[in-house]
């Protein structure tokens, strides 16, 4: 709808006759949920409200004001201002996490887009460990980038109840343990185990990070 229309429909409050140029400015006639209705021009609508008819429309508007905001707070951050502002440890240690959670949040939705559109074939992001942590517990198979070993990979064990008579069948205990376990409990609860698994041998391992991994950088999924 144009100035001119939502004039002619009192959508606007005019001091005075409108120019033959503002009545042919584009904006949108708006009807709100409580039945008022208004007038806006094309850029202020369109700043304001965005269309999103599909998820993806959404990730698109996501993650655009994602990264003004992700920007704005990277750029302090990294400067030498930083420091003299945020005096107090804690709460630069605070903002300091928001900058990594929001680049983060940013990298996955890019990942988002980027597979929705058909241009992501492969897990080829590399992770923190904390992340490669929340991807064990998804069931995806793990491993480092920089792992000298080749055919590695770590992954999570499913909790499982196991009976006692089932026990007794188990190759992977010795019979000692099974007489001790069935005088006992008499049952197995399995709980975060991880193994490591090498692809190329066939052999299983408790894994137990180091903490080389744990301060690692290049985790990465195993498809």
């Amino acid at each position: 709808m144009t100035m001119g229309e939502a004039d002619e429909k009192c959508l606007i409050a005019v001091g005075g006759k409108l120019s033959k140029e503002e009545r042919s400015i584009n904006g949108y006639h708006v009807k709100y949920d409580n039945d008022i209705e208004s007038w806006l021009p094309k850029d202020e609508f369109e700043e304001t409200y965005k269309c999103s008819d599909t998820f993806h429309d959404r990730l698109i508007i996501e993650d655009k004001e994602l990264m003004e905001r992700f920007e704005k707070c990277a750029v302090f951050v990294d400067s030498e201002k930083f420091r003299e502002v945020v005096k107090e440890d804690y709460p630069a240690f605070l903002l300091y996490l928001q900058r990594e959670a929001m680049g983060s949040y940013l990298g996955t939705l890019h990942n988002r887009i980027e597979y929705a559109n058909g241009a992501k074939k492969e897990c080829n992001t590399r992770y923190n460990f904390g992340e490669a942590i929340h991807a064990l517990k998804f069931g995806l198979a793990i491993r480092r980038a920089g792992w000298n070993g080749k055919g590695l990979m770590v992954f999570k064990q499913v909790p499982a109840h196991i009976e006692s008579d089932i026990i007794p069948k188990m190759q992977s205990l010795p019979q000692s343990a099974k007489d001790l376990i069935l005088k006992g409990k008499g049952f197995i609860d399995y709980t975060s185990q991880c193994l490591i698994y090498n692809e190329n041998t066939g052999r299983a391992d408790s894994w137990v990070p180091s903490i080389s991994d744990v301060f690692a950088e290049d985790w990465e999924i195993v498809e």
